[in-house]
């Protein structure tokens, strides 16, 4: 988490030194932004279920690139935290090594950090008093920086057991998604924008990996996120 947190900081200070290259007439927008999100997994793998949404948040800047007066390539950096639930029926060995295994349901948290780059097409409207509409497309690639389960464990015969550990084996390095977005820019000034939004971004690929224990199938599941986008253009 340290070195999630120093990476923030230098693309905060980043930002910062480049606000003044990014005057009024400028092709380069550049700004920060706060989302918090709600996470879902889609399994694709026989006898795992999704077991609900769970919240997070993404933080990151924005850099968009002006090639037309109301269109521009969007980009940025993207540090995502993202959550979801599964919920399988398993046998786990409880106990010490000599312990047999116990067959039960097993419910899973997973906690996902990724650090995102974004290439989307951003699309504005002119300017309406001190409001302009954007939408925007396009793609998001993921880089798993870290990934933990909460596990809870319920046999069949009885009680409960509990579990919490890193999981970076079993996900995938990288999360590919299709982007879309929507929302409003209220201009403060003739450079400086807050923006207000809400943005979907839907998993193009597996992000787990491994084999389930009772079938041997591969364990499949994509990682779903919606997002309310907060942020400040400089």
């Amino acid at each position: 988490m340290k070195k999630i947190f120093t990476i923030i900081l230098i693309t905060i200070q980043f930002c910062c030194a480049s606000h003044s290259f990014s005057q009024s007439k400028s092709p380069v927008k550049l700004g920060l932004r706060v989302a918090p999100n709600i996470g879902w997994m889609i399994p694709g793998t026989k006898g795992y279920s999704s077991d609900g949404a769970r919240m997070g948040a993404t933080i990151g800047f924005i850099s968009d690139f002006y090639f037309a007066e109301n269109y521009a390539f969007s980009t940025g950096m993207n540090f995502q935290f993202l959550n979801g639930k599964l919920d399988y029926a398993t046998s786990m060995m409880l106990g010490d090594a000599d312990s047999s295994l116990t067959s039960g349901q097993a419910f899973r948290k997973y906690n996902f950090v990724y650090m995102e780059i974004p290439l989307m097409i951003k699309m504005k409207t002119k300017t309406f008093g001190n409001l302009s509409y954007f939408g925007q497309i396009g793609f998001g690639t993921g880089f798993r920086l870290n990934a933990t389960v909460k596990e809870h464990f319920e046999p069949d015969a009885g009680g409960s057991a509990d579990n919490q550990y890193d999981f970076n084996q079993g996900t995938t390095l990288i999360r590919e998604s299709i982007l879309i977005g929507l929302g409003c820019e209220y201009h403060v000034d003739e450079s400086s924008r807050i923006i207000v939004g809400i943005s979907y971004s839907n998993s193009l690929n597996n992000v787990l990996t491994g084999e389930t224990y009772k079938t041997e199938l591969p364990i499949k599941s994509q990682l779903n996120f919606a997002e309310l986008n907060i942020g400040f253009i400089f």
